[in-house]
């Protein structure tokens, strides 16, 4: 389990300035549909579903279920007790859904791994169904949470001029809805009812997410201030690359930079199209209370001729004390 940091943020009071502008709640993008019990812009609240409260909930019919001690952040949903039985889990299990082999099954439930096309390549949260009508997308505690940061359905423009002007779903959405279609069951009617937790964090119940994006070469900043009430348990970011050469020049480099420190590179000398991405955490000194702190995506072709563009996507999990 990583370390809790103690760090300050009534969130509501969370300084975000962008390009010489402030901006209250979000910077550059931010969530839309996630508003907190205060209204903070860009927070998604985290709340524990229901099963986890109720003892001897963890099994169905019998059966050991939802494994609450390998999960991280999760997102859920109940979609009806009568929307899924035992004959939905064995069709489930029999068709392409999941990657194979699957992870665990019963006739009352089912988990294994739907891949997710995102930038660079998948990712592969883990979906949990069963009979009592929940289905829990999550990623492991071992993996970053800025896993959730779905790059392709949120950019309305291209891989060269992405406009991501608000964030309307994640990569655990997507995984949901692609069950919710195998199942037969209107994912759009039961979208509004997903709500997130994080297991490996049962105490924190807000998550922050922010995007900055630059579509040329050069660089973009974000300038943010955190004051200091709020226990930030996890600080995670994903930064992608996207390259290519209209007349064969090589090659990009692409900094994420915190206070002028780098704390990641992406760098190639392949001629393209190429897409690079990372989802790393953030280290626990970098972003510390009280400090106004920057940071910085660039993007640098090697040549004249080339086109692409570079993000970073930031999640912050916390808890109001």
């Amino acid at each position: 389990m990583r370390g809790v940091w103690k760090v300050s943020a009534v969130l509501t009071a969370l300084v975000l300035v962008v390009s010489g502008v402030a901006m209250f709640g979000y910077s550059g993008t931010m969530w839309k549909n996630g508003i907190g019990e205060g209204g903070e812009k860009g927070v998604i609240p985290l709340m524990p579903p229901p099963f986890i409260q109720i003892a001897g909930a963890s099994s169905v019919e019998g059966d050991t279920v939802f494994p609450e001690d390998e999960a991280g952040i999760s997102a859920y949903v109940n979609v009806g007790e009568d929307a899924i039985d035992k004959e939905d889990i064995k069709k489930l299990l029999e068709s392409d859904l999941f990657e194979q082999p699957v992870e665990n099954f019963s006739a009352n439930y089912i988990i294994g791994i739907i891949p997710i096309l995102n930038y660079g390549g998948t990712v592969r949260p883990h979906v949990y169904v069963d009979t009592e009508g929940w289905i829990v997308a999550y990623f492991t505690k071992d993996e970053p949470a800025s896993l959730i940061m779905d790059w392709k359905n949120n950019n309305k423009g291209d891989f060269d001029n992405p406009k991501i002007e608000e964030i309307n779903t994640t990569t655990l959405e997507q995984a949901i809805k692609k069950a919710c279609e195998a199942l037969g069951i209107d994912y759009e009617s039961v979208k509004p009812n997903i709500k997130y937790y994080d297991f490996e964090f049962p105490e924190a119940n807000g998550m922050f997410l922010f995007v900055k994006t630059i579509a040329s070469a050069g660089e973009n900043y974000v300038y943010i201030i955190i004051p200091s009430d709020y226990k930030l348990y996890d600080a995670s970011y994903t930064h992608y690359v996207y390259h290519d050469t209209k007349y064969g020049g090589c090659g990009y480099t692409s900094y994420l930079k915190v206070d002028e420190v780098v704390v990641n590179m992406l760098d190639s000398h392949s001629c393209g199209p190429v897409e690079d991405i990372v989802y790393k955490q953030y280290d626990e000194k970098v972003l510390t209370v009280d400090t106004s702190h920057t940071l910085e995506i660039s993007y640098s072709p090697h040549s004249y001729d080339s086109v692409g563009s570079a993000g970073v996507a930031t999640v912050l999990i916390y808890k109001i004390d």
